[in-house]
């Protein structure tokens, strides 16, 4: 049996220099045809940036930083791990976004052409039966809804799928990686044209209960809401918790956050930081007038179990699942002591991702939810 085009991999080396080497001889193939990879934040970049340029010179490659990485043994913290895929079985292209605090509509229309124009001068056209694309954008950008809503061009050929890169809860700023270099304030995209099957599916544990609350102040260029159903909103919200306003940590958020209703579906609205003024930061975009309610939940564990079961029954086993983890649902682990087995679940199923400050899917940025874009097996044979 050939070797498979698709190559996992991950180091735990503390120097980023060694680090970046493991991880390269891990993904090593004759012809790389793309590179993914995502590192911790606590790597001095300045020394992972020029060795990573220098091992994949020459070879469209993208990352970004962490909460936690997804590894092949599961979720691992100060490490770096991602996959490559061979180039024989995929083409692909990528684009840098700067300056995602002055962000235009016009900076995703210019990176969707530039990766279309790519991948035609390489003699590919975008389909989406047989391309996707992915997005990686700082986290602390607050710009992830307009950026995806500037891409909606590139949507109609492929479908996307993506993250809110991290800093291990620092909440100052992380990394996205194009061009052999790192960039804070920015996103890199991805397109990818390749010769296998594959499927985007979400994951999330959480579904609206009955106890709702309206915005009725707040500004929503920081994404901070400072008064829920007319009160400081950190002390509503601590209210109908039964909790005082000194147990709102991560933790809390992780367990307990709030969910919007967009047509017909709950996505998890989630809280990144509650202030001494009692106004809570959000992860998503919120705006006055919004209807939340309080999120009722199952454990994290046996949610994302079936849900693999199910990709299973109705995909097969997958050769590289591409997976996006709430940093709030890892937090949600921890707290319920199964983190462990939640990575050997990850682990069995072949992930590689890592945990974010928030998920791109179909067009839409969420909160508290896995998202995925699984590979089956390439067939022999490789891309026309």
């Amino acid at each position: 049996m050939s070797a498979s085009p698709i190559r996992r991999g991950y180091s735990t080396a503390p120097d980023p220099a060694a680090a970046a080497r493991e991880f390269a001889q891990a993904v090593a193939q004759p012809d790389l045809g793309l590179v993914v990879f995502f590192c911790s934040y606590g790597f001095d970049l300045n020394v992972l940036e020029p060795e990573l340029g220098r091992l994949f010179a020459g070879v469209p490659t993208v990352g970004c930083t962490t909460a936690g990485e997804i590894t092949p043994i599961g979720y691992l913290d100060g490490s770096i791990t991602g996959f490559s895929i061979a180039a024989s079985h995929c083409r692909a292209a990528t684009a840098l976004i700067r300056n995602l605090s002055r962000f235009q509509m016009s900076d995703g229309h210019a990176a969707t052409r530039k990766v279309v124009e790519d991948l035609r001068a390489k003699g590919c056209e975008l389909d989406p039966r047989d391309s996707f694309a992915l997005l990686l954008i700082d986290g602390m950008s607050r710009n992830e809804e307009v950026a995806l809503a500037s891409l909606t061009g590139l949507m109609d050929l492929a479908p996307l799928i993506g993250a809110s890169a991290a800093d291990n809860l620092c909440l100052t700023g992380a990394f996205v990686y194009c061009d052999g270099a790192f960039h804070s304030d920015a996103a890199v995209l991805a397109a990818v044209k390749i010769d296998a099957p594959f499927r985007i599916a979400k994951c999330q544990n959480f579904i609206g209960s009955d106890q709702r609350m309206v915005v009725t102040r707040a500004d929503p260029l920081s994404r901070r809401v400072f008064e829920l159903n007319g009160e400081p909103a950190a002390r509503e919200y601590a209210r109908l918790l039964n909790l005082p306003e000194i147990e709102l940590t991560p933790s809390t958020f992780s367990t307990n956050p709030l969910m919007v209703k967009v047509g017909g579906d709950f996505h998890v609205r989630s809280i990144q930081t509650a202030h001494g003024d009692e106004s809570l930061t959000f992860f998503c975009a919120i705006d006055e007038g919004v209807v939340l309610r309080l999120a009722r939940s199952e454990a994290v564990l046996p949610n994302l179990a079936a849900f693999f079961e199910q990709m299973g029954q109705s995909f097969g086993a997958p050769e590289l699942v591409i997976g996006f983890d709430c940093i709030h649902r890892s937090l949600a682990l921890e707290k319920a002591q199964t983190k462990r087995l939640a990575g050997e679940i990850l682990a069995a199923n072949n992930v590689i991702g890592f945990s974010t400050y928030g998920e791109q899917f179909a067009g839409m940025h969420l909160n508290q939810t896995f998202t995925a874009l699984a590979i089956g097996r390439i067939p022999d044979g490789g891309a026309e």
